[in-house]
């Protein structure tokens, strides 16, 4: 009989006269891996939190191997075997990969220096186990998010807790990286390591766990074995609503015709190497390849996000000299980015106030900002991506993160942009937010937007998309219409490096 490492009881926690979890009990043995699903919102966020120190709950209490135990801190919370891996990263840009693995832990020398050596070695043997393309002495703040997330997960590993926390660690990993970490944790849970697992991708969950512990609105609906469950049950489960009602089969035709945007031989001098294609009015194209291909480099470019660029850009038909962002937004060119924390939201802020950070002159009147104006916009966004808050003057930083998507989508299609960037605009968010926000790009391809967009997910850009650019290597290697999509041949496509140049 598997020995019980954590109990939780009777957990509950308010904000104000929000409350976002409900007397919440479960528990997790020795070498369990526990799936933790749920909508954003549902209160995952919050329960993590209580479990690694950052917030206390209001009632109930935590025992680990028996013993009641008071977690006021993370530090407490390292203290007791727990370590986490949170989806947002907190990693120090400007140290090497080593340093932040091992941060606060450094090896040092005889005299008290700081055994670069050493620490090096250690930090290869964990790079070795887990196989991934980084060096120990890489700048963090160089890597690709799939890379940084990496180094999180190492950190986290480097402390050897008995229970290990990982939200959404999935989200920005390539298809060979999953693996790797798949194995990474089955080979935990051989060391007799518990793991809570969160995830948005119920397909993961439902491999990789061994029991599910179901939240929606604050509650436990359930704690079920995976092979007790299906995909479509733990859905219904998680939005109390039936998996056909929830999704739009609306997929519109569109007909190829006004240029919105040309790209003619974009070079970077690092990764893009002369990509030339076309976006027209209406269209939601899909730019699909491997952690490093380009995708994101071309899209970065396009809003003037990016030095030594060479090439022309066109905006219906004018050629742009030098692009920048503020020349990109003058064009009615917005960009989702892929990290909203960091560059995307103003955290600090309130909800109304990111939402029309844009548009100050449309929620202006004689100059003045006008709160009938800010209210009704910021409610209009509200309702329309059913976003959940107390009230529009509530802050940023204490939403959901699907709900601070939600808030950095409504930010970017507020002043109806002609041509709108969005790079994985659905990461890490449940399946209720994603086809909240799928509907509203639909609906502005269909007013006339032309949609850019990335995302790790390929059967998501499958599913938006009007064409499919696939890049490998810094190349457009093929061009795929809506009607010869298939997962198979574009997941092929990514893989193999194909001379192409669009006629």
């Amino acid at each position: 009989m598997s020995k019980k490492l954590l109990e939780a009881k009777k957990i509950s926690k308010s904000f104000f006269s929000n409350k976002v979890l409900d007397d919440i009990d479960f528990s997790i043995n020795y070498g369990e891996i526990l799936g933790l699903i749920g909508e954003n919102g549902a209160g995952k966020s919050t329960l993590v939190k209580i479990l690694t120190g950052v917030y206390k709950p209001d009632t109930g209490y935590i025992t680990i191997d028996g013993l009641k135990v008071d977690i006021e801190n993370i530090n407490i919370a390292k203290n007791l075997g727990i370590g986490i891996v949170f989806q947002e990263l907190s990693l120090v840009g400007n140290l090497s990969v080593a340093d932040n693995i091992f941060i606060g832990k450094i090896p040092s020398n005889k005299i008290g220096f700081i055994d670069k050596k050493r620490l090096y070695q250690m930090t290869g043997k964990m790079i070795d186990k887990f196989k991934v393309n980084i060096k120990p002495d890489d700048i963090v703040g160089k890597l690709s998010i799939g890379n940084k997330q990496i180094v999180e997960i190492l950190k986290a590993i480097s402390s050897n807790p008995k229970l290990l926390i990982l939200d959404e660690p999935t989200s920005s990993l390539e298809k060979n990286e999953k693996e790797n970490l798949f194995k990474l944790i089955k080979e935990l849970k051989k060391d007799n390591y518990s793991i809570i697992y969160i995830s948005h991708y119920l397909d993961e969950i439902l491999s990789i766990t061994d029991n599910i512990l179901v939240l929606r609105d604050g509650k436990k609906i359930g704690i079920f074995k995976k092979d007790e469950v299906n995909k479509e049950e733990l859905i219904r489960m998680m939005i109390n609503k039936d998996i056909k009602e929830y999704f739009s089969s609306d997929i519109k035709k569109i007909k190829l015709s006004e240029v919105l945007m040309e790209a003619r031989n974009i070079s970077d001098g690092e990764i893009l190497q002369n990509i030339s294609f076309k976006l027209y009015r209406g269209e939601i194209l899909g730019l699909v390849g491997l952690l490093g291909s380009g995708t994101i480099n071309i899209c970065k470019a396009i809003f003037g996000l990016s030095k030594n660029i060479t090439g022309d850009i066109f905006l219906k038909g004018n050629k742009i000299v030098k692009i920048s962002p503020v020349i990109a937004k003058n064009n009615n060119i917005s960009f989702i980015p892929e990290d909203r924390r960091a560059s995307g939201l103003f955290l600090n802020d309130t909800v109304s106030n990111n939402i029309i950070a844009a548009i100050l002159k449309s929620v202006s009147k004689l100059n003045f900002l006008s709160n009938k104006k800010i209210i009704n916009v910021t409610k209009h966004f509200v309702d329309l991506l059913n976003i959940k808050i107390s009230n529009i003057n509530q802050r940023v930083i204490y939403l959901s993160g699907g709900n601070q998507q939600k808030i950095l989508v409504s930010k970017c299609i507020a002043f109806n942009p002609e041509i709108l960037i969005a790079v994985d605009p659905t990461r890490g968010i449940d399946v209720g937010s994603k086809e909240d926000i799928h509907r509203i790009l639909r609906e502005a391809s269909k007013k006339g937007t032309g949609v850019l967009l990335v995302s790790s997910e390929l059967d998501e850009v499958i599913n938006m998309s009007d064409r499919i650019l696939i890049f490998v290597k810094g190349k457009i290697t093929k061009v795929i219409h809506k009607n010869d999509f298939d997962n198979y041949q574009i997941t092929l496509a990514i893989n193999r490096s194909i001379d192409y140049e669009e006629k």
